[in-house]
C-alpha cells in the first residue's frame, strides 16, 4: 500500500498482484480456435494474426504455451521466435500509438476542475484557484500570449491564408514557399490598422527553416482577416451571378414583346405591300378636312401642278382679307368635375383695378359674375347697378359663408 499527496487530496494505491492482475494471457487451445481451418469468422482470425503465425509458423510448438493480449506484432519483437511481450514493451507500443495518433491529429485537451466542495451549484474561487495552480493553467495562457504557442508548415500556412496576398505575384511552387509566406505577411501587415484590436496580445511571428511560428493574437487576426476576405469574394460572386440571371431574364422578356410587336404589325407590312386598288377597297375612308384648316405644305408642294392657292383658299374656305371668327365664349365653367352655369358668386383676390388710384372693387370683396365679356380674358361683373368687364385673374371661386339676414343682430 502507499498513497500519494495530490492537488485534490491523498489517493491510496494497493499494488498488490499487480503483475497478475496486468498479464492478461490467453492459452494455447483458445488462440487455435480462430485459425481459418476452424474459424469462418475472418475478423477474428485477423486479429489473432500474429500468435496464430507464431502458433502455426511449420514447426511443432510446445503445448501450453500462453500469448499476451498486447498490440505488439511479434515480428517486431527482438527474439522473433518468442510469442509473449512484456509490460514495459506493451507500454512502449502503446506510447508509440499515442504519439503517432497526436502528430497526425489536433487534439484539444480538457480541464476538469472542481467548482465547489460541498457538490452544489456554486463557483467557489478560493476552489478553483489551487487547481488552477497546481494544472498550470496560468501558466500555460501566459506562454501562449506571450510566445509562439502555434506553428504551421509553409505548404500549409500558404495555402490557407494565399488569399491575403496578390494573386499575381504568387508563384505556388516548392522551392518559394518562403518567399510566398512573407508575401502573404506583407499583406497581413498592411491590413492589420483596420482590424479590431485585441488588448493587450501581441501580435508577432517568427521564420524558422520549415515552419512559420504564430502568436495566439496573430492567428486570430489572421483568421478574421481571411474570413472578411471570403466573405467579400462570396458576396462579388453572388452579385455577378445575379446581374447575369437578370439580364438574361430581361432579354427574355424583350424577345417576348419583340414577337408580340412583330405579329401585331405584320398585318398591317402585309397590307401595305398589297396594289393599291386592293388597299383603297380594305382601308378606311379618308376624314374631311375642318372647315379653316389650311391644308399641310407637303399635300400643297406635292399637288402644286393640280391646285393654285386660289382654288385652295376657296375649297378650306379661307379668305386673306379678313380673319377666321372666334369661336363663341362658353356659357359655363367647370369647377373640379362640376359644371357650373351664369350668374356665379366670386370673391375678389386682389382690388381692381390694380395700381390705380381709384379702386372700384377691393380685395375679398364678394361679387357677382354674370358672364363671359366680349373682351377675350374677362369676366362681366355686376357692381352698385353697372358692369365691370374684370380679368378672371382675379377672381376666385370659392364657396361664400351665407349671410345673416338684414336686421338680425347677432
Amino acid at each position: 500500500m502507499f498513497a500519494i499527496q495530490h492537488f485534490a487530496g491523498k489517493v491510496d494505491y494497493d499494488a498488490s498482484d499487480f503483475l497478475d492482475t496486468n498479464r492478461d494471457v490467453l492459452p494455447d487451445d483458445l488462440v487455435s480456435v480462430f485459425h481459418k481451418n476452424s474459424c469462418q469468422f475472418g475478423f477474428a482470425t485477423h486479429l489473432f494474426a500474429s500468435e496464430l503465425k507464431a502458433l502455426y509458423n511449420g514447426e511443432p510448438a510446445p503445448r501450453g504455451i500462453r500469448f499476451r493480449i498486447s498490440p505488439t506484432s511479434h515480428t517486431e519483437l527482438v527474439n522473433g521466435d518468442e510469442p509473449i511481450s512484456t509490460l514495459t514493451q506493451d507500454f512502449h507500443t502503446r506510447l508509440d500509438n499515442l504519439l503517432r495518433t497526436l502528430v497526425h491529429a489536433k487534439p484539444h485537451f480538457v480541464r476538469c476542475m472542481r467548482a465547489n466542495s460541498n457538490e452544489s451549484v456554486e463557483f467557489d474561487s478560493k476552489t478553483v484557484a489551487p487547481q488552477l495552480r497546481a494544472l498550470q493553467v496560468l501558466e500555460t495562457v501566459g506562454l501562449m500570449s506571450s510566445g509562439f504557442p502555434h506553428r504551421m508548415r509553409f505548404k500549409a500556412f500558404n495555402s490557407r491564408y494565399r488569399l491575403l496576398a496578390p494573386f499575381k505575384r504568387l508563384k505556388r511552387s516548392e522551392d518559394s514557399a518562403l518567399d510566398d509566406c512573407q508575401l502573404i505577411l506583407e499583406g497581413f501587415k498592411t491590413a492589420m490598422p483596420a482590424l479590431p484590436p485585441l488588448g493587450h496580445a501581441t501580435t508577432s511571428w517568427s521564420l524558422g527553416k520549415r515552419h512559420i511560428f504564430l502568436s495566439e493574437a496573430a492567428r486570430q487576426q489572421l483568421e478574421t482577416l481571411r474570413t472578411e476576405t471570403r466573405h467579400r469574394a462570396a458576396i462579388l460572386i453572388q452579385s455577378h451571378y445575379r446581374g447575369y440571371i437578370s439580364r438574361k431574364v430581361w432579354r427574355r422578356q424583350l424577345d417576348i414583346r419583340l414577337e408580340a410587336m412583330r405579329s401585331r404589325f405584320l398585318p398591317l407590312k402585309s397590307s401595305l405591300l398589297q396594289p393599291t386598288n386592293q388597299r383603297q377597297q380594305l382601308s378606311r375612308p379618308r376624314p374631311q378636312p375642318i372647315a379653316c384648316t389650311p391644308p399641310p405644305e407637303a399635300l400643297i408642294q406635292a399637288n402644286s401642278e393640280r391646285f393654285d392657292l386660289k382654288s385652295v383658299q376657296q375649297l378650306f374656305g379661307i379668305d386673306k382679307e379678313r380673319p377666321p371668327p372666334v369661336p363663341p365664349a362658353r356659357g359655363y365653367t367647370v369647377a373640379g368635375n362640376t359644371k357650373l352655369g351664369y350668374p356665379q358668386t366670386r370673391v375678389m383676390k386682389n382690388s381692381y383695378p390694380d395700381g390705380s388710384s381709384e379702386v372700384i372693387l377691393t380685395k375679398g370683396e364678394i361679387v357677382l359674375v354674370l358672364g363671359s365679356s366680349s373682351r377675350r380674358g374677362m369676366l362681366v361683373v355686376e357692381h352698385k347697378g353697372r358692369t365691370i368687364d374684370v380679368p378672371y385673374q382675379f377672381l376666385e371661386l370659392r364657396p361664400v359663408p351665407p349671410q345673416p339676414p338684414s336686421g338680425v343682430d347677432i
